[in-house]
């Protein structure tokens, strides 16, 4: 009998212990886009009750609010694109990539659906969001690579996919460069009165990461975006493993559940509706793939960029301590 209640005691202990452990929250930061989605399926569930207490989602508008998180230590976990985590990294910030877990989100649309390749682009003119950043970075590089110039296909730079989608809307542009779930908010608006009477139907046209296999001889995918941990929580190795763990399933219920994820993601992001939520699930290439076993692609798609402007990436390929 003593011994029982000896073990039970230590058993005890041992759980108060682990509870104590517990970390009070987590924060975890990320874009409106896709790579951000599953965090709110992790939160809704509590599947970190067994390491925090609470978990909460911060919207990041551009990267300088990303930063300024990271150095007010604000932040623990971030969805990133995967180039601007190597800035981060080569500014000497407390950041290391967890995964690569989207492949493939952007598409450019066009108003005549023979339109399905870079080079039937020419002479004509393309809206493209966010000069500088990842779509931006992406059609540049393939451009190059297919020995097409800019005074081939005029571009046309905007703040962000919304204006993007406005000129298409509008009528002003026929041909844009977006990101999902932007290019399916796009679709199902002018398909919809009046919206349909005033812009003609619009078409998929252009899938960029197909472009991209087709240019360098490789996969249709580009390791675009994933999660990474930041600061002080990278040396607490049971948080990152839980938080693995969660995200991976979160994926996997995500791609499975596209209209309960619609309804979900509108609850935490209003610009979007459930339904272009759902449509964009079934174009983006989405598959949680540890840093390590990505690094391949990741130094694949940092080497093309490095070739077009090594600022892209912070000025040099990342070295082997930015892969958690």
């Amino acid at each position: 009998m003593l011994k029982k209640i000896v073990m039970l005691g230590a058993l005890l202990i041992a759980t108060a212990t682990f509870a104590a452990q517990k970390l009070e929250k987590i924060v975890i930061a990320g874009p409106a886009a896709n790579v951000s989605h599953p965090i709110f399926h992790m939160i809704e569930t509590g599947a970190l009750k067994d390491v925090a207490k609470k978990v909460e989602f911060r919207l990041w508008n551009n990267p300088d609010q990303l930063r300024a998180m990271i150095i007010n230590k604000e932040v623990d976990f971030v969805a990133i694109p995967t180039n601007v985590g190597a800035i981060l990294y080569n500014k000497k910030q407390p950041i290391q990539l967890l995964n690569v877990s989207v492949w493939g989100i952007l598409q450019i649309l066009v108003r005549d659906r023979s339109i399905d390749t870079l080079e039937k682009l020419r002479g004509k003119s393309l809206v493209v969001p966010w000069r500088g950043d990842m779509p931006d970075i992406v059609l540049r590089s393939i451009m190059k690579e297919k020995g097409i110039s800019k005074k081939e296909i005029k571009l046309i730079y905007v703040s962000n996919p919304m204006d993007a989608a406005q000129q298409l809307i509008m009528r002003r542009q026929d041909n844009a460069l977006l990101p999902e779930p932007a290019t399916s908010m796009v679709l199902r608006k002018t398909k919809s009165f009046p919206v349909s009477i005033v812009a003609p139907e619009l078409y998929r046209g252009i899938d960029l990461q197909k472009e991209w296999g087709a240019a360098f001889g490789t996969e249709s995918k580009i390791a675009q975006a994933g999660m990474a941990v930041v600061g002080d929580i990278r040396q607490n190795k049971a948080v990152i493993e839980a938080f693995e763990k969660a995200y991976k399933e979160a994926m996997a219920w995500y791609k499975a559940h596209p209209k309960e994820a619609g309804e979900m993601v509108v609850k935490q992001i209003k610009m979007f509706t459930p339904e272009a939520v759902a449509d964009s699930i079934a174009h983006v290439q989405l598959d949680v793939v540890p840093a390590k076993e990505a690094r391949k692609d990741i130094e694949f798609f940092f080497t093309q960029m490095k070739n077009d402007s090594p600022k892209i990436i912070g000025g040099a390929l990342p070295d082997e301590g930015f892969y958690y």
